[in-house]
């Protein structure tokens, strides 16, 4: 089966789980990002481990679970039948981060294994990489009574993915940034971005009627600037790994790091727009 062959059925699987859970929500989109998250992740630390680093996974794990449901509280009381008073999100992503250091730190005190300052400073940013990510992104769809604002900020990442793509093979000239990608190109970008704010402008009228036209450009610009350097900043970690895909899991995609890089800084971006520009 040739590579386009590849990414064509994997697509037709992916996109409609993923936009099928963004619209039913509560605890099943809760349950997608969590496997997403942990596998997002796994590959981080893997590629960490290319560089003699030994981040330690229980530990990272347990504290992106604990983001991710402190995010997704409403769908998991829902179902549980609790409710608990809240924290405020950077306190609370505050103290989970001193508490996993700490234990990162009495674990590496036994362990003796590498260097103890990247393995507790790998597995930690893992944990604040990709839990305040995908955590993000489930507080999104919290905040919303539909999933209009997840669905348009996944059609934009695509949109601008490949509107990048085929306006830099088309017209690009001038390279973006040859030291971590060769091949993006300044055309290329702006054209991501350009298609990124039309897309969530059109998104805005067909099924996000809550969001303004403003609100639309916005997450439009925080889409085509930000999600570009979240997909730097991985081509970035691959190339410093010396890999070429984070894994193979999606034939013709790559991993799951490859997949979500841009949700990793879109998602953290647009939850502070959301609560600090918006009436929610």
């Amino acid at each position: 089966m040739n590579n386009f062959l590849q990414r064509v059925l994997v697509a037709l699987v992916g996109i409609p789980i993923m936009l099928g859970a963004a619209i039913v929500g509560g605890i099943w989109f809760f349950i997608l990002i969590q496997i997403i998250a942990v596998g997002v992740l796994y590959e981080f630390y893997r590629l960490a481990e290319k560089k003699k680093t030994h981040p330690h996974y229980i530990i990272g794990l347990a504290g992106l679970t604990g983001i991710l449901i402190y995010f997704g509280y409403q769908s998991i009381s829902d179902v549980f039948g609790f409710r608990y008073d809240m924290f405020d999100a950077i306190e609370f992503i505050a103290t989970i981060a001193l508490f996993f250091i700490l234990l990162s730190i009495v674990y590496e005190l036994y362990r003796h294994k590498g260097s103890s300052f990247l393995n507790i400073g790998t597995t930690m940013f893992g944990v604040l990489y990709v839990g305040v990510g995908m955590g993000t992104f489930i507080g999104l769809r919290e905040l919303f009574d539909s999933g209009a604002i997840i669905v348009l900020i996944l059609f934009s990442i695509w949109v601008c993915d490949t509107a990048a793509y085929l306006g830099g093979k088309a017209i690009g000239k001038n390279k973006l940034y040859t030291a971590v990608s060769p091949n993006k190109t300044v055309e290329g970008a702006v054209f991501g971005l350009v298609f990124a704010v039309i897309t969530s402008i059109v998104c805005k009228y067909l099924f996000a009627g809550e969001l303004t036209l403003y609100d639309a450009v916005i997450i439009g610009c925080i889409v085509g600037i930000v999600g570009q350097i979240g997909d730097l900043a991985e081509s970035m970690l691959k190339r410093d790994a010396d890999v070429k895909d984070s894994s193979s899991f999606f034939p013709g995609h790559g991993g799951f790091l490859d997949r979500f890089d841009s949700i990793l800084l879109v998602s953290p971006a647009v939850y502070l727009y959301v609560m600090t520009g918006m009436n929610v």
